[in-house]
Parts: C-alpha cells; structure tokens; sequence
C-alpha cells in the first residue's frame, strides 16, 4: 500500500477531510433526491398531462437509464481530463434539465428533461466515489465512503417529504425547480470551493476500453464488484416489492407502510456508522455478511410455506440493511485502493453496474408471480451466497502487478 511521503497537520488532514464529505454529500444528494422527489407529484403531473399511471413509470425509468449508462462515460472522461471539469459540465446539464422538466408542457418533454437529469447526475454519481480515492486510502477512505454511503440512503427519504410540501402548497414544477436551485447551489461550490483532485501530471490519457480492461483484470476489483452489485440489488428488489406486500398482502394502513418501509434505513446507517468507526476491515467484513445472511434467512423461511409475515419482513429488512450498510464502505474502499490512476474507470465501474444490478433484480421481483415473500428472500439469500462465493475468490492468488500501485 503506498503511503504519502509528508503527512500534513492533523488540524488540515482533519480540515480538508470535513470539507470533502461536505462537497460529496451535496453531490450525492442531487444525484439521489431527483430519483424520488417528484414520487408525490405523480398524480399532478398526471392531471396535468392527461397519462396513466403506467406511462409516469417511465420518468424513474429514463432517469436511472441515463443515470446509470452515462457513469461510464464520466468516469474514464474524468481519469483524462480531471474531475472538476467534468462535475461543471454535468450539474450544468442537470439543472437545464430541471429547469426544462419544471417549464414543460407536454409529457414528452419532460420525459426528455427527465433524461438530462439523469446525465448530469450521471458525473456526481461516477465521481463521488473516485474523488474520496484521489485524496486518502487505507482507514481514511473507508470512513469518508461510509458518510457517502450514509447520504446515499438517506437522500432518497427526505426526498418525497420536500416533493409532497412542494407540490400541496405550490406546484408540481416547483418540485423541479427546487432540484434547479439546488444543483445551482452545488454547482457554485464545484466552481467556487472545489479544488481539483487530480492535476494534469497524475492523468492518463488512456483508450477508454484499455482503461475499462486494466480494472477489469483486477481479481480483487471483480469480486469486491460482484458483491456490491449483488447487495445492492437485494436491496432495490425489497424496496420494489414491500409496499405490495405491506400493503396488498397485510392490508396495512397507508402510515404503517410508510413505517415498516423506511424502518430498515436506521440499520443501514448504523452499520455504515459502525463501518467507519472499526478499524478492522477483515471483522467489518464477517460481520456484515453474517447480518446480510440472517437477514435473508427471516425473509426466507416464512417463505418457504408461502406466509408474510409482517414483524420477519421487517426485522430480516432491518438485518439485511444493516449488513449492506456495513459492506458498502469497506469493499468500495478495497475495490478503488488499488486505482490511484484509474479511479474514475473504477468508480464509474462501481456506480453504474449497481445502479443496472438493482433495476434487474427489481425488473424480476415484479415479472415473477408472488408467493408470499419467498421471492424476495429466496433473491436475497442467492445474493448472499453469491457474495460469500465472491469474497472466497477474492482471497485466492494476488492481484499486485494489475494495479496502478504495481506500475507506478
């Protein structure tokens, strides 16, 4: 592992550390409350566009289609060209397109501005994971994902709360206007507060797919990929299908649902929380995917007699949760450490196949017939074993000469 060779002040490491959550966190949240502020707009928005509430699926759609396919571009721009640059470019094209969905007149167009969001987004959410590795490594960098991996969560919850007040007591384009002023405000902080994470003389001006082969050679990069896809996609398919079985199934009432649903997102921060504060990784690892299996497990066994059950839903959701929000910062962090110079490829990697991941585990929970809840802990449990298979590989063999510490 390569080390610094002048450690700076305490006071400035811990100063600068302060500084660079706060940016990342205001990156991450454009990125993630446009996924759902708009969710208590939806039957406006409807009124107004005179659609179906099948045709407003589209506007998630489009938005994590854009979102997610567009990181592989950042990424890789961003390893040439520089990280700054490419936020500007990307949190311009996301307020133009706040701003064209909150003056829209048909659904088209904002259908159309729905996918600008995405493709500015698009750079936050490639680059917040390749910034952190420009400035640290080692127990630094697992402790700023962790508070990344917290806002990533927690974005998305209190996004529908400012989408509904803005929508009862204005408008639903005011929803999008809010989103405008606040990559605006993130914007001036890039330009303003921002300084460049990666000078020209650390840049590689590297073919995109060589860059994309180089970290994809990396055994360790592979496996660390695998389970992060996989445990995110756990996470995506419960959320897809726990209103109708909260709802639908249990018959409970509308604040119940509400309940039971961001009921699993306090474990997800603790075990982030508790990511960042261990300074163990190997034990951070066993842990969490000792929560992650016994989380599928409550999820599962009532399963196998076709039952729901409310308080295993919630207590193998709260379990699983915690698990992932454990795994999140300590393997991102394995993964990108070994990509000094490649740590937007690498990122982009990381962002853009979890975001594909979970749309594909959440496309099949809802293509498949329901039984009872053995579907979502029967997916579960498959991508529990799937990152036990992957951690296994992981540590067979090394990696040493496919990395950029290997070549520096």
């Amino acid at each position: 592992m390569n080390r610094p060779n002048i450690d700076p002040p305490s006071n400035v490491i811990n100063s600068h550390f302060s500084s660079i959550i706060f940016l990342i966190v205001m990156m991450v949240a454009c990125g993630q409350m446009a996924q759902t502020i708009f969710v208590p707009a939806l039957p406006a928005i409807a009124d107004s566009f005179l659609v179906s509430a099948g045709q407003l699926q589209a506007i998630m759609a489009c938005y994590l289609i854009s979102y997610g396919l567009f990181q592989f571009l950042y990424g890789p721009a961003s390893d040439r060209f520089g990280r700054k640059p490419l936020l500007i470019i990307g949190l311009t094209i996301f307020v133009i397109g706040a701003v064209c969905a909150g003056i829209a007149t048909n659904y088209n167009q904002l259908i159309i501005a729905t996918l600008l969001q995405g493709i500015g987004t698009a750079s936050a959410g490639a680059l917040c994971r390749s910034i952190p590795r420009d400035y640290y490594f080692g127990e630094p960098l697992v402790s700023l994902n962790s508070y990344i991996s917290m806002a990533v969560v927690f974005s998305p919850l209190i996004a529908p709360f400012a989408g509904s007040l803005m929508t009862e007591y204005f408008s639903w384009q005011s929803v999008y206007l809010l989103l405008a002023i606040l990559g605006t405000l993130v914007l001036c902080l890039i330009i303003f507060k921002f300084k460049e994470s990666l000078p020209k003389e650390k840049r590689r001006p590297e073919a995109v797919l060589a860059s994309y082969r180089f970290v994809l050679s990396h055994k360790k990069f592979k496996s660390y990929l695998v389970c992060l896809v996989a445990t995110f996609s756990g996470i995506a398919a419960f959320e897809a299908i726990a209103g109708v079985l909260y709802g639908q199934v249990l018959s409970l009432s509308p604040l119940w649902v509400s309940i039971y649903f961001v009921a699993p997102i306090p474990g997800y921060l603790a075990g982030a929380y508790c990511a960042a504060k261990l300074r163990d990784n190997n034990k951070s690892t066993y842990r969490s995917v000792a929560l992650l299996g016994a989380g599928a497990l409550f999820l599962l066994i009532p399963g196998l007699s076709n039952l729901v059950i409310g308080w295993s839903l919630l207590i193998g959701s709260v379990l699983f949760f915690s698990g992932a929000g454990m795994l999140f910062p300590v393997l991102t962090s394995a993964a990108l450490e070994p990509f000094p110079r490649h740590a937007g490829v690498a990122g982009a990697l990381l962002g853009g196949l979890q975001n594909f991941g979970a749309g594909i585990a959440a496309l099949l929970i809802a293509l498949v017939p329901m039984h009872g809840q053995l579907n979502i802990g029967a997916l579960c449990a498959f991508m529990v074993v799937l990152v036990i298979l992957a951690l296994n590989y992981a540590r067979t063999g090394t990696d040493l000469d496919n990395s950029d510490v290997a070549v520096q």
